[in-house]
């Protein structure tokens, strides 16, 4: 009993009233057991008592009186198993609200993306002019085509590479506006790609391939799904449950070496120490492309995840551990954290750097006017992208 009532009293009133009900059963089935156990006892003695007449009246005393073990047995017994009952229901009550709690916590994790939150920060570093470029498309229209990131960091080592990426911009996201309805998300990144190459192609023309380039990424998010399409050495990362993954391969010649020394053809030490490993193999301004990285099918993101596209001159001034750690902010505050955490190094050879983070939620964006036509974050055609580039040395 005292175990009872601690249930009762520590228990939810879901809880308290089950509990009260199967008091009440065990309460009258314990009536019911005692007297079944005293007629089932009375009806034994009593045939005992014809064969046994000598014993009548010891018989006779046992009838009137029955040993109070027989009773007493019976009732703990009953009262025990229904005891029991009681604290298994209480515990199965507990078990299954917990169980709905991780449900409908998995499910409002795995739930629809209904709105992205931007995060961005584009910084000149130490560099004697900006090469990056970026745009992000109006998140206003996310239901209907989507959102489209896209950045792309001018080759300093080459003459005019912010042209270059200026092109890229215009061209992706002019081209992004332009769709008709979405196709799929590979289609249109690759309609945009070959958008972007043109554009520089026709900038540079067929003297001018390999004098001047630059990288590109790109991350399109059409309802759950995210695909990309990658260009160099930019990097696309996905940060969920506090970890971060990085999702494109690099295209730099430190790759070629480590496949030349699984083939044996060098050493494996050669891999990390040959002074050009961090050379481009593929970059947009080369000509015809000769490697392009995208996923084979769009990765299904969830509320809560962060998308974050980033030039090299963000991670190679900041740590993971410094990423990870802004990262488990808001969008926009993520950004201002790796801002101040870059500034706060004061590299004298800082490069250009250039971030765009997309955070995901289940709950709808607020409407502010809901009559105002909604505006890009970077207008098409001949209006300025966040920030044009110029020229600049080597990156």
């Amino acid at each position: 009993m005292r175990l009872f009532n601690l249930l009762l009293t520590t228990g939810t009133a879901e809880e308290t009233t089950a509990a009260n009900t199967i008091f009440e059963t065990a309460a009258k089935a314990t009536e019911a057991v005692t007297e079944a156990v005293t007629e089932a006892v009375t009806e034994a003695v009593t045939k005992a008592a014809d064969s046994a007449a000598e014993t009548g009246e010891a018989v006779k005393s046992f009838l009137e009186s029955p040993p109070p073990a027989v009773t007493v047995t019976a009732i703990a017994v009953t009262a025990a198993l229904l005891l029991l009952a009681v604290v298994l229901t209480v515990c199965l009550i507990r078990a299954n609200r917990r169980a709905a709690a991780v449900s409908a916590s998995s499910s409002a994790r795995a739930g629809n993306v209904r709105s992205v939150s931007v995060g961005k920060l584009h910084e000149q570093g130490a560099r004697e002019y900006q090469q990056d470029c970026f745009a992000v498309s109006d998140t206003s229209m996310m239901h209907d085509r989507g959102i489209l990131a896209v950045v792309a960091d001018g080759m300093g080592g080459l003459s005019n590479g912010d042209k270059v990426s200026r092109a890229i911009v215009e061209a992706v996201l002019d081209g992004f506006m332009e769709l008709g309805s979405p196709t799929t998300h590979e289609q249109t990144l690759l309609a945009l790609t070959s958008r972007a190459m043109a554009s520089v192609d026709a900038l540079l023309g067929p003297s001018g391939y390999k004098r001047c380039g630059s990288t590109l990424i790109m991350g399109y998010l059409l309802g759950n799904g995210f695909s990309f399409v990658s260009v160099g050495d930019s990097r696309i990362c996905l940060f969920r449950d506090g970890e971060l993954l990085q999702l494109n391969r690099e295209h730099i010649y430190k790759n070629e070496l480590a496949l030349g020394a699984v083939n044996g053809e060098q050493t494996l030490q050669s891999v990390y120490t040959d002074r050009k490993g961090s050379g481009l193999t593929s970059f947009v301004g080369m000509g015809k492309l000769r490697y392009i990285d995208m996923p084979a099918s769009p990765i299904v993101v969830r509320p809560g995840d962060k998308l974050m596209l980033m030039s090299d001159g963000i991670y190679n001034a900041v740590s993971e551990s410094e990423l990870t750690g802004a990262l488990a902010h808001p969008a926009a505050e993520a950004a201002e954290l790796i801002r101040a955490i870059i500034s706060g190094k004061n590299y004298p050879n800082q490069d250009n750097y250039t971030g765009v983070i997309l955070e995901c939620s289940a709950e709808e964006a607020p409407v502010t006017n809901a009559h105002a036509a909604p505006q890009a974050d970077v207008p098409a055609k001949t209006a300025q992208t966040d920030v044009p580039g110029t020229s600049a040395p080597e990156n």
